[in-house]
């Protein structure tokens, strides 16, 4: 596949979804899904070519059900 058809791939999908989607897109929710558990920070890193960890740490989204439990077992 070459970047022409690539291209043209994503351009398609964003015309049936409504909005606009893109490789970097895919990657992000990759390492939002990834980070939703804090043990795959390592694998999320490699995967994603950081060299600096506290980049794929910014990946992390405040998850408030999980902060409200481990609040709850205090």
């Amino acid at each position: 596949m070459n970047q022409e058809q690539l291209t043209h791939i994503f351009k398609v999908l964003s015309k049936c979804v409504g909005f606009t989607v893109s490789p970097h897109r895919f990657r992000h929710t990759a390492a939002t899904l990834l980070m939703k558990d804090p043990n795959n920070v390592y694998v999320a890193q490699k995967l994603l070519g950081h060299k600096d960890i506290k980049t794929t740490l910014g990946y992390i989204e405040h998850n408030v059900d999980m902060i409200r439990e481990y609040v709850d077992m205090l």
